[in-house]
């Protein structure tokens, strides 16, 4: 019997599609043949090399060919991947390797310095693997795969065992470590097939590293669906809009501030955008006056949203394309396979159309969290994840996200939103980012206080922002006080580090 794991999916590809094109980087350009054998290849030195199944690996990488064959050779050879966050610190990253466990890194060439700078505190670690490194004292991927063959390595590996552990960003304290399995990863690629616009013919940009679960899956649906994935090692707005171009991009997704820092490019009808079908996000409710300039921009493409955690790698609910402008400030409904609800603070379902904490549960949960079992308890009671955002169902099963439920303000007996004030300020045509806080107030326990970054070259006062904010809200709701800062402090995966902002003003 078939066992369906993300190796299958590439040796499905590679029977299906031999010669077309996978993977198309700065480095060359693969077919899903050349994924298949590569990786084979790649299998057998890491086994050459120690690694056996069930052994957790570290991972850091900049996307590209080394990445995607590195992954699907770890894959295949059962272990677990525990891809690292590529912008941390060295004492960040020393954390994770000791946390997750890992007793092999292997790194891309980019990051030889940060790995110089760990190594002697991580004594545990049996061996630091690099690539394209045949200089140095480490064993170099790269050439250890020429001297094996490209047999598949067929580890009995199944749906039910772990694929990876991804780290959740962080932002309202230390990284979790989520553990998720095959199956949770094929679900997750299989709900954004099944209800999100993709098709096979697509050719689609890959910019966010793979320690996102966003771009994980990705991945993983581009494998289920047989797309082609075309691989950006960093991003910039300029080079994306310019390799869109170039390669004829089908399908873009994005948080919307990095979809935000597109669409302040100058000369933006220069760029033919006819190729583009698919255009999405994720991470936090996109702006409508966002929506707007992108439906403009990308004239052909349908715009959808997706909503989900590293806990459900990034699936939980999408916004059909149809209900884009209809629906504001919704993320959509439930993946088919998908539950959710609204509950209280003791977990009973709430009324259609008031405010809880959105519960969700399928197949595509995580197993828990890694070394973490209070944590992972406390988030899966009863059998649903708990995702600790707010929001409301209406009759028809669209969520509306309200905010996260550590962020609400609660100012004066009253409660308010930071996204409700957030979606205001976004309208302003002056202002590029903003962020909504609560901050301490003797007399109403809290008050709303802005912080804004508005566009090159714009100026305005606080008083502005508060009189724009008060004609569009009640007066409770408005910001109290606002401050501008160049740039809002944010997480890999696009969202503000609220507690960042907190703690500086606190």
């Amino acid at each position: 019997m078939i066992s369906v794991t993300l190796p299958y999916l590439l040796r499905r590809c590679a029977a299906k599609f031999p010669t077309k094109e996978a993977i198309v980087s700065d480095e060359g350009r693969w077919t899903f043949d050349a994924w298949d054998r590569n990786s084979n290849q790649r299998a057998h030195a890491l086994a050459s090399l120690g690694i056996t199944k069930g052994d957790h690996v570290a991972t850091l990488f900049l996307n590209g060919r080394d990445v995607l064959e590195t992954y699907l050779a770890l894959l295949k050879l059962g272990a677990v991947l525990v891809p690292l966050n590529t912008r941390m610190t060295s004492t960040e990253l020393e954390y994770l390797v000791e946390h997750s466990q890992s007793r092999h890194v292997i790194h891309g060439p980019q990051f030889k310095g940060v790995i110089e700078k760990i190594r002697d505190n991580l004594p545990k670690v049996k061996a630091w693997i690099g690539c394209e490194d045949a200089a140095g004292p480490d064993p170099d991927l790269n050439r250890l795969m020429l001297e094996q063959n490209d047999d598949d390595p067929m580890v009995d590996v199944a749906e039910e065992d772990m694929a990876c552990i991804l780290y959740t960003a962080g932002t309202t304290g230390k990284p979790k470590g989520v553990m998720l399995s095959h199956g949770n990863c094929l679900w997750a690629a299989i709900n954004l097939a099944q209800d999100s616009t993709f098709s096979r013919h697509y050719r689609v940009l890959l910019v966010f590293p793979l320690f996102h679960a966003a771009a994980f899956s990705l991945v993983n649906v581009s494998l289920y669906m047989g797309c082609t994935l075309v691989c950006m090692a960093e991003f910039n707005p300029k080079a994306v809009m310019e390799l869109m171009v170039t390669e004829g991009i089908s399908k873009m997704a994005f948080p919307p501030t990095v979809w935000n820092f597109i669409l302040q490019l100058p000369d933006l009808d220069q760029y033919d955008t006819s190729s583009v079908e698919s255009i999405s996000s994720g991470a936090e409710v996109m702006p409508i006056e966002t929506k707007h300039k992108l439906m403009r921009l990308f004239p052909r493409a349908k715009l959808g949203e997706t909503y989900g955690m590293t806990e459900t790698v990034a699936t939980i609910t999408t916004l059909d394309p149809r209900y884009v402008m209809e629906k504001t400030a919704c993320v959509g409904q439930a993946f088919t396979n998908m539950e959710v609800r609204v509950v209280d603070d003791a977990d009973r379902t709430l009324p259609l159309g008031q405010v809880g904490e959105v519960v969700a549960r399928g197949p595509n949960v995580m197993k828990g969290y890694f070394r973490n079992p209070a944590e992972t308890e406390q988030t899966l009671r009863g059998g649903w994840l708990h995702t600790g955002d707010l929001g409301r169902l209406d009759e028809e099963g669209f969520l509306y996200l309200v905010d996260r439920k550590k962020e609400m303000i609660i100012s004066g007996g009253e409660n308010i939103y930071p996204r409700e004030v957030e979606e205001v300020l976004y309208t302003h045509p002056d202002i590029s980012e903003a962020a909504v806080i609560g901050l301490a107030d003797p007399t109403w326990g809290e008050r709303v206080h802005a912080v804004v970054s508005l566009k090159a070259g714009h100026i305005l006062t606080e008083e502005e922002v508060i009189d724009f904010c008060a004609q569009r809200l009640a007066g409770f709701k408005k910001p109290k006080s606002v401050e501008f800062m160049a740039k809002l402090p944010r997480s890999p995966a696009g969202k503000v580090l609220k507690r960042l902002l907190k703690g500086e003003r606190s």
